[in-house]
């Protein structure tokens, strides 16, 4: 089973990681794409892949850091960890306008910079975006990106589908869009070629239905977050939702994530 985005690096896993990783291979989890937010995390993430095979790094600045970045060369920091990292896709990167107090004019700055990398290094693309489907679109039209990307957690539109396809997008799925109040959200995948899909934890966000906890989780203050394994219990319920067995399912996943993650770089 892989997890096509999780943060594994997230501070609420501190201390944490080796149980989890103990956990994910009891469970037949064998690739956790564990993707950066800003250069303050980066370094963990790098840990993270030369410790443990099952980690495929993904560095970039995701939009909600990008007005608090502190690193004023992050540009050519980030293009060091990617050589530093030759497997490493770029990621989470994107467009946020939900997100309070956010500059859009310097997020699209950012995300086109991580555009043109990911299109020049030939580097595999994690996005992330919410009411900003539009301008996504037209940032990734302008780019005339030929670099595989998937949008993470896709919460748009049913009708920009259709575009986002044709520009070549992979669509995640994660556990909490099988709770009963995101039904609608779960029905937009029926639109998606079912070779365009890959699953998710989120982890340590994006809490999943009680029924798919199958490995509770909290941090020292209480905070009830997803664990990773609970990727079982999601591909059981992606099986359930697509009419397949289990079998079918994670033969589906890894035909499709390696279509997504593929090595096409020079």
């Amino acid at each position: 089973m892989i997890d096509s985005h999780l943060h594994l690096q997230d501070h609420r896993f501190r201390g944490k990681v080796p149980a989890i990783i103990d956990s994910i291979r009891s469970e037949g989890i064998q690739t956790l794409v564990v993707n950066g937010t800003a250069p303050e995390d980066w370094e963990a993430v790098s840990i993270l892949a030369t410790e443990y095979d099952e980690v495929i790094p993904f560095f970039g600045l995701h939009p909600w850091k990008v007005n608090e970045v502190i690193d004023t060369n992050w540009k050519e920091h980030l293009v060091e960890m990617l050589n530093r990292h030759p497997e490493a896709g770029i990621g989470e990167i994107g467009l946020d306008r939900w997100i309070r107090d956010h500059d859009l004019d310097a997020q699209r700055e950012a995300f086109l910079f991580q555009l043109g990398l990911a299109e020049k290094m030939r580097r595999t693309l994690a996005i992330h975006c919410l009411q900003a489907w539009g301008s996504l679109r037209d940032c990734l039209e302008d780019t005339n990106l030929s670099v595989p990307f998937l949008l993470h957690s896709y919460g748009g539109p049913g009708e920009m589908l259709e575009q986002f396809v044709s520009l070549g997008a992979r669509f995640s799925i994660s556990g909490y869009f099988f709770r009963p109040d995101k039904a609608k959200k779960l029905t937009v995948f029926e639109q998606v070629p079912e070779d365009r899909i890959l699953l998710e934890t989120d982890a340590p966000d994006m809490l999943p239905p009680p029924d798919l906890i199958r490995c509770p989780m909290e941090t020292d203050s209480g905070e009830t977050i997803t664990h990773p394994s609970n990727l079982v219990s999601i591909y059981q319920a992606y099986a359930n939702w697509a009419g397949l067995d289990l079998e079918d399912a994670m033969i589906r996943m890894r035909e499709n994530f390696a279509n997504w993650y593929r090595s096409d770089r020079p």
